[in-house]
């Protein structure tokens, strides 16, 4: 795997809000589980993992938020490990798909954030909402615009080194040593799970220019 780049604005300004509140919100877990018979649902099974979603809506605007509801069923024999974090959407302009992530960021220069374990055989369901923000130039007609919109679930697959943040009350904490320590393992033990790509309706801005995007949070590099 390739060295990273340890940058982290957008999750660090999202995390230094959520450490100043005294009593932070509990995981977004929402009871109820996904109808199946949904045509418009996304699937995606990887490393014993799998992630059923349903959107809210066939239709992707720009700068709007987009509902997903999406279930994580851990097949495997130990718990998994997801931190939760707001959702983040990124653009393939050759696949012309909005990718939603979710769940197991790289940790910032000080702040880790909360983890939220799913045991071995168990399903736990979360209702999230992503910002839709592509940047391209809208100008052109040949311009080709996003189509589809898929759910890309990152998590810890050995919980072992990060045991002292699962489930704790704050969103986030503040520990630089323990942050610069587990790095390294937060890097090497993430894995993910992607679904398929659902058709969606394109519905962007009707103004001249470029799309704008907010600065990417800190991620792995590619392996």
């Amino acid at each position: 795997m390739t060295p990273m780049t340890r940058v982290g604005s957008a999750v660090m300004v999202l995390l230094i809000a959520a450490c100043n509140s005294t009593a932070p919100p509990a995981p977004a877990t929402k009871p109820g589980m996904i109808d199946m018979k949904e045509p418009r649902r996304m699937v995606g099974t990887e490393n014993n993992v799998r992630v059923d979603a349903e959107i809210y809506g066939e239709d992707m605007i720009q700068g709007a938020s987009i509902s997903i509801k999406y279930e994580i069923t851990n097949q495997r024999a130990t718990p998994i490990l997801v931190a939760d974090l707001v959702a983040q959407s990124n653009y393939d302009p050759d696949t012309r798909t909005v990718t939603v992530d979710i769940g197991s960021e790289i940790p910032g220069e000080e702040l880790l954030p909360r983890l939220i374990a799913i045991p071995s055989g168990e399903r736990r369901t979360f209702t999230t909402g992503a910002n839709i923000n592509v940047r391209m130039p809208i100008n052109s007609p040949w311009t080709p615009k996003p189509r589809a919109l898929q759910l890309r679930v990152n998590f810890l697959g050995d919980p072992a080194p990060f045991a002292m943040l699962v489930d704790i009350p704050e969103r986030a904490v503040r520990d630089k040593k323990l942050a610069d320590e587990l790095f390294p393992k937060w890097v090497e033990r993430t894995e993910t799970v992607t679904t398929n790509a659902l058709p969606m309706r394109w519905q962007g801005p009707r103004t001249s220019g470029i799309e704008d995007t907010p600065p990417a949070r800190r991620r792995r590099g590619p392996g």
